[in-house]
């Protein structure tokens, strides 16, 4: 749809004053916003008009968009309690995108409308009023912030009214006098007291007129993928002060916003602080991530707390004139459909952190890669966790809007895919970041049964690959558009975390396996994704020539990456392996390496797609044992080592580096589902079931359950020194089957009980 044929003739509006931040990042030991408490633009405007009905209501229904984020009120109350909206998208074109600017390539857009059913709001006399954020769209290079809607009023005797944004409506600034997407925000109540701007009758002869600016060309529609919103509070714990602050702990690493209470009625500076570590019992400045925020109270009492962005932290401190009376977690509202319980602590620490790293990092309907340094949608993040979070949590809409950002933020010409979705510049490569464009709709085919997302998806997937071929030298890529070619990120390169869990910093940032090694494994695995939705499409025809492509660069793989003599890929670094072994490349010693290193030293040397993959190597091939011992080890670069040093969530690096909130190396956590529990699907949308858990010789009991389209597939089991208690849920329209030591065993809907010897 266009503009108009939502909003009709209402118009996009914007205050006649800049509206656009423009700072220069703090550096990071800094804990304060440095140049961002300079106050010489609006960030935050308030807007208000008023109207009036002129019979009896039977229907309203309030239309709005604001670019980028916006509150919206009706007679002084929030009109919902969503939070972050619009959700973010690749809004519109502009010559200043750095990916048409620097490259020359053309993407989709589109904007995402909010509508209310508001017809008990309604009343004879009404004020509509609007706070209206920068969000990511004018941080970037987006321009003003706009804000358009429209009341479509339905009276009893079938008549209609609407009122529609335009320049009737008035705009001053609000208390926010800056709101930072990334940083923060400072309010002052002392110079901008508007109680009740946003009822009938307040005196708005002071504020200004708003001016019109035209609608941009884009693609409008509705948004119908789960908002933030407040989940949950908790009450934060006082665990030390200073002479000039109080320290609080969350007990958990967390999205959202401390709730202070000023204990004074003079007019305050209260400011705050957060991070994600202490040291040595204070706010440590490393993983604070420059997130700060001022309150200049007026001497009433007021609740403060951020209101158009979200820090990601577990520790705050605040000024001694407050205190923090609560902390709300505010993320997408998105349910847990899922649950996990065994005898050992570790693997249950590792749901439970999975769980918590995953919600922290969606917002505004993507799936970030931390939620406080950057926000962003990385593809190879978020392509690396799309199964894990489609199996455990009801998030069939979150993602099947970020399906489209993917798919927005693909060149039209070359068929480039960026690094990020919506796009941002940030790095990545074509290896495990462009490739979502066919694992993500692959995913979400097989967990939802959506055939029609495959079959969308399959011309775009064609065009990546015509990408793909463009950036390839003798059958191996070794390009992309972007300088990244970041091949197996993170990989600990030889760091090692300090005894006490402090940041260790690795020599550098350099993969020890060859990019173009990894890049290679994507683009065949794509391929054969591609294959296995030809199948289910009934597209035989496509297949040949797929099965063809994926064999030629097989052969580029060991050509230039095998050494025969030693069985080996890339001399095994960062147990490169395990990628040829996953492609069905290499020979047996191949296997016995991979199983070797891992049984001689059960930690994990791999980075973010390495460590996914060596697991399911390992489980699928005959070394379960080996992938429970790495599931919980303890060693240097280990699961068992982030539960030991504390942590909540998990970080992005093994050794501690940046952001301590990033569920790219929670991917391994489906396979407590998959391999522990033994849940697996031969089909799509689970409709078929094979139920054969692989750990039960090392692990007493185990419980747990999924939620498929059909209902709950539940699993528990345990082990006594005779027999094995086993039982299992099956939700009717499946079909199940159980094995275990060669011996297959039929399951019907309801719960099966068996007992095996």
């Amino acid at each position: 749809m266009n503009f108009h044929e939502i909003f009709g003739s209402a118009e996009f509006i914007t205050p006649s004053a800049p509206c656009n931040l423009r700072i220069d990042y703090p550096p990071i030991p800094q804990l304060n916003f440095g140049t961002l408490t300079s106050y010489d633009n609006c960030s935050v405007p308030y807007i208000r008009g008023e109207f009036k009905t002129h019979k009896k209501v039977k229907k309203a229904e309030l239309t709005a968009c604001g670019l980028g984020l916006v509150e919206l009120y009706l007679n002084g109350a929030r009109v919902s309690d969503d939070l972050f909206v619009p959700a973010v998208s690749d809004y519109h074109f502009t010559e200043a995108h750095v990916c048409y600017k620097k490259y020359g390539e053309l993407t989709s857009h589109r904007i995402h409308c909010l509508r209310y059913d508001v017809t008990d709001m309604i009343s004879e006399s009404n004020c509509i009023g609007a706070a209206l954020s920068i969000g990511w769209y004018s941080v970037k290079v987006y321009g003003k912030i706009k804000l358009a809607f429209r009341v479509d009023i339905t009276y009893e005797d079938g008549t209609t009214d609407e009122y529609l944004s335009g320049e009737q409506l008035k705009w001053t600034y609000s208390p926010i006098e800056v709101s930072h997407f990334l940083f923060g925000e400072r309010h002052n109540y002392d110079a901008h007291r508007l109680d009740g701007w946003n009822t009938v009758g307040f005196d708005d002869s002071a504020w200004e007129s708003v001016e019109k600016i035209a609608a941009p060309e884009s693609n409008y529609d509705y948004q119908d993928c789960p908002v933030d919103r407040v989940i949950r509070c908790i009450e934060p714990k006082c665990i030390g002060e200073t002479e000039d602050v109080y320290i609080y702990d969350m007990g958990e690493n967390i999205t959202g916003t401390p709730v202070i209470e000023a204990v004074t009625d003079e007019v305050t500076t209260i400011e705050l602080d957060v991070s994600e570590r202490l040291k040595d019992g204070m706010i440590e400045a490393y993983t604070n991530h420059r997130q700060h925020a001022v309150f200049v109270t007026d001497g009433s009492p007021r609740r403060y707390h951020l209101r158009f962005c979200w820090f990601g932290f577990r520790y705050a401190s605040v000024t001694k004139n407050a205190r923090i009376t609560s902390c709300a977690v505010i993320h997408s509202d998105v349910k847990v459909t899922s649950d996990f319980k065994s005898s050992n602590a570790q693997l249950n620490w590792m749901y439970d952190a999975y769980i918590r790293t995953q919600l922290d990092n969606m917002h505004m309907s993507i799936p970030s890669d931390c939620p406080h340094c950057e926000k962003r949608g990385y593809t190879g993040d978020g392509q690396l966790t799309c199964e894990c979070a489609m199996m455990m949590l009801d998030a069939q809409k979150f993602y099947r809007k970020w399906l489209y950002d993917i798919s927005d933020c693909q060149d039209t010409v070359s068929g480039h895919v960026q690094n990020t979705a919506p796009y941002l510049p940030s790095g990545g490569g074509p290896g495990g970041w462009g490739s979502a464009i066919a694992e993500v709709p692959y995913m979400y085919y097989r967990t939802y049964g959506d055939l029609s997302v495959a079959e969308e998806f399959l011309p775009k997937i064609y065009r990546y690959f015509d990408y793909l071929e463009a950036h390839s030298e003798n059958d191996i890529v070794v390009s992309d558009n972007s300088e990244s070619c970041l091949g197996d990120w993170c990989a600990p390169d030889g760091a090692e975390a300090s005894d006490d869990g402090s940041i260790a910093t690795p020599s550098q940032y350099v993969p020890l396996m060859p990019a173009a090694y990894v890049n290679t494994y994507f683009y065949v695995k794509a391929v054969l994704r591609a294959v296995e939705m030809c199948k289910a499409l009934g597209r035989h025809g496509d297949i040949p020539a797929l099965l063809t492509r994926a064999e030629r660069k097989k052969a580029a793989i060991i050509r230039d990456f095998y050494d025969s003599a030693t069985g080996d890929f890339c001399s095994n670094h960062s147990s490169a392996n395990v990628f040829a072994i996953d492609l069905g490349l290499g020979d047996e010693r191949t296997l016995a390496h991979v199983a070797e290193h891992f049984e001689r030293e059960p930690w994990y040397n791999t980075g973010i797609f390495g460590t996914d993959i060596a697991t399911r190597v390992l489980f699928t091939h005959g070394h379960a044992d080996i992938a429970y011992k790495l599931l919980t080890g303890d060693g240097k670069c280990s699961f068992g080592r982030w539960m030991r040093d504390g942590h909540t969530t998990f970080p992005e690096y093994w050794t501690y580096q940046r952001s301590q909130n990033h569920p790219m190396f929670g991917a391994v956590v489906r396979y407590l589902f998959k391999y522990i529990l033994g849940i697996t699907e031969t089909g799509a949308g689970y409709d078929e079931l094979v139920i054969e858990p692989l750990c039960m010789d090392m692990l007493s009991s185990a419980s747990g359950h999924i939620t498929t389209r059909h209902g709950k597939v539940a699993v528990s089991y345990s082990v006594s020194d005779s027999h094995i208690s086993v039982e299992v849920e099956i939700p009717s329209g499946c079909s199940a089957r159980f094995r275990h030591s060669g011996t297959e065993y039929a399951l019907n809907a309801g719960v099966n009980r068996l007992v095996l010897k």
